[in-house]
């Protein structure tokens, strides 16, 4: 019965929804994981690395024409994972996962990106796509050189990042896809904060920020100091922090009207999350703000939408 259900979990549109509706428990996946089943291995990576989901609910809606009403599911995602890993679980998980990765099949492989597009495994499945010689795999790790995933060994390197879209182009990649991001590769966003401030266009971003806990304590103290001349400390919807300050603060100039902070915490002792409402691509120049300003540390934005 479990092993079907896992393999239910795998096949579903969305893998994490199905996984909180299963009621598995890590306790019931990992017997089968500890065997080598491929199937309990990833889902329990599933339930150790994404976000956990928290309240389901159906809404209600009426078609303006034939008035008639259609119910769609939502649910919200909630910032820890489903399930808590044990210390070393996850890359333990990971190191036996990526031994697996040769032995399988492109479509399989690009199934798995789709369960964790910010864990560590994620660009070791765009490697082996890319050796292949698939074209999206020789893009997304393009686009990981291009952007850095410094939590899984990758740095932001450019020539890197073109050396895999020249690649990617030679396969068959659109001409006009490679023309854009290669000039992407030589644009900053911090050096032109004047393309953010036409239109306020917020949207959520999370930026992940871990290394020492010193330097950590000191952003900690940073934005407590904001929130207190900027913010809205009492404001139990967020801290309203307007990014101009927050950049300022970090040693570089910004605009009005681009997005606040909206929240800090820390889930362990080396690692600060910092929740942004902001425009589009914002989140990139506050990444590479704090990257110039902390360079010991290793920052990333993860799970814009």
């Amino acid at each position: 019965m479990i092993k079907e259900t896992l393999k239910e979990i795998l096949s579903a549109d969305f893998p994490d929804l199905a996984l909180k509706k299963s009621g598995l428990t890590k306790t019931d996946i990992t017997p089968f994981a500890d065997q080598g089943d491929l199937d309990a291995m990833l889902v329990l990576l599933l339930g150790l690395s994404c976000n956990a989901i928290g309240k389901i609910w159906n809404e209600d809606f009426e078609d303006e024409d034939t008035h008639e009403i259609s119910s769609i599911e939502r649910w919200e995602h909630i910032d820890s994972p489903l399930f808590s890993a044990d210390p070393g679980e996850v890359e333990m998980l990971n190191k036996a996962l990526a031994s697996l990765i040769p032995s399988q099949t492109t479509e399989t492989l690009k199934n798995w990106t789709l369960l964790f597009d910010r864990n560590a495994l994620y660009p070791a499945i765009h490697e082996e796509l890319a050796r292949r010689g698939d074209v999206e795999g020789l893009v997304r790790i393009g686009a990981i050189y291009a952007e850095g995933f410094e939590s899984a060994g990758y740095k932001k390197d450019k020539e890197r990042a073109r050396e895999y879209f020249d690649k990617a182009l030679a396969a068959g990649w659109e001409k006009s896809e490679y023309d854009w991001n290669i000039e992407m590769l030589d644009y900053s966003p911090l050096e032109h904060p004047e393309d953010f401030a036409d239109d306020f266009d917020p949207r959520g971003a999370t930026i992940l920020i871990s290394g020492h806990p010193l330097y950590l304590d000191q952003i900690e103290f940073m934005v407590e100091d904001l929130t207190k001349a900027h913010g809205a400390p009492d404001n139990e919807a967020g801290l309203f922090i307007p990014l101009k300050y927050v950049f300022q603060t970090l040693g570089f100039d910004w605009v009005d009207n681009t997005g606040n902070l909206m929240a800090k915490w820390r889930r362990t002792g080396s690692v600060l999350t910092l929740e942004l409402k902001c425009n589009p691509r914002v989140d990139e120049a506050l990444v590479e703000a704090f990257r110039k300003a902390y360079p010991k540390l290793t920052v990333e934005a993860v799970n814009n939408n």
